[in-house]
């Protein structure tokens, strides 16, 4: 899945095992170089430097790694809109290597084993080796990706004394993998929640546990054009909802989960336009649920859509997806949260 050119991405997660305690100083060290290239390429970013003049400094004064310096850089952008940035955690990331098949700094050995460059001043740079942990239902999208080549960003995190490995690995992979699992459920009992915009629906399942199962989404936009056929619009939008609803019903989505929205959001340079457009997509959606969820015997959960596209944002950004796939997963998550207030699931 491709979204303005750039390839939508999912996140697994691993902790780290470290067999001795010098590859675990080691690794922290090169953290804490990261963290300061990442704070020294954002005051570059502010003084108006360009990408190439960036990673050059960078590589030269803090890393003496080109690919962490782009990484380095990748990251400062997350933060550009700040005036000034100081982060409190060490950290490591490095960018997916399409040329290599992988990740060039965080190498995925195999599902369990995973090497980590440690940049030097010298240039003599050296790898070092840990285990790591996935959760099982996540090795399958881990073996695959290493099996296939496929390009991965991973990074290297740390929380209450302890090392996280993240690798963000494309959304569909992931989503294949998973609908494996779903499958096997006999028994509907997932949440389903859907991000409805006049142009698109994303949807996002989630299990009991708040964890992502599968992701799906539906792209129409054409219908906000100028002078398209109402009916014609009221048409391809039931059809994408009903798709989508049908889809979240054969992989084990009990729970249907919208938000009480007053309007949705458009694309046209009428305000007029994209008010009439908003209303009235917005009614076609509500009443479609109510009898789709009735007509599949699902539960219908509308949820309050306060903060939403706010929180959307930094999750969409830690997750590496999409922020109206980011959404929809929120409103899952309030579904399943609401639902759990009342009884036990």
């Amino acid at each position: 899945m491709v979204r303005g050119g750039e390839e939508i991405r999912a996140t697994v997660l691993g902790k780290l095992d470290f067999e001795n305690g010098e590859n675990r100083a080691l690794l922290l060290y090169t953290m804490r170089l990261f963290r300061d290239a990442v704070e020294f390429a954002h005051n570059l970013l502010k003084k108006g430097l360009s990408k190439n003049q960036i990673v050059k400094l960078v590589t030269s004064r803090v890393l003496n790694n080109k690919w962490y310096s782009m990484s380095a850089y990748v990251r400062a952008k997350l933060y550009e809109e700040q005036q000034f940035l100081k982060l409190r955690k060490p950290q490591l990331y490095s960018v997916g290597s399409s040329d290599e098949g992988g990740n060039r700094n965080i190498k995925l050995v195999s599902s369990s084993i995973v090497e980590i460059k440690n940049p030097s001043a010298n240039g003599r740079h050296r790898w070092i080796s840990c285990k790591v942990g996935f959760g099982r239902k996540h090795i399958p999208v881990i073996r695959r990706v290493i099996g296939e080549g496929i390009s991965y960003g991973a990074g290297i995190s740390l929380k209450d004394g302890k090392f996280f490995l993240y690798v963000n690995v494309p959304v569909e992979i992931y989503a294949e993998e998973m609908r494996n699992e779903i499958r096997s459920n006999a028994k509907p009992k997932y949440f389903a929640g859907f991000d409805l915009n006049s142009d698109r629906i994303n949807m996002v399942i989630v299990d009991g546990r708040g964890e992502i199962r599968d992701v799906k989404s539906e792209h129409f936009p054409e219908v906000t054009s100028h002078g398209f056929p109402k009916e014609k619009a009221k048409t391809i939008r039931q059809h994408a909802l009903a798709k989508l609803v049908k889809y979240a019903r054969e992989h084990g989505a009990k729970y249907f989960v919208i938000e009480i929205l007053k309007r949705t959001k458009t694309k046209t340079m009428s305000k007029t336009a994209n008010r009439k457009i908003s209303k009235f997509a917005l009614r076609e959606y509500l009443n479609q649920m109510r009898i789709l969820a009735k007509k599949i015997d699902g539960t219908l959960i509308e949820v309050d859509p306060a903060y939403t596209s706010i929180d959307a944002i930094p999750l969409a950004k830690k997750l590496g997806i999409d922020r109206h796939t980011a959404s929809a997963y929120l409103i899952a998550l309030r579904g399943l949260m609401l639902l759990k207030n009342h009884k036990n699931i």
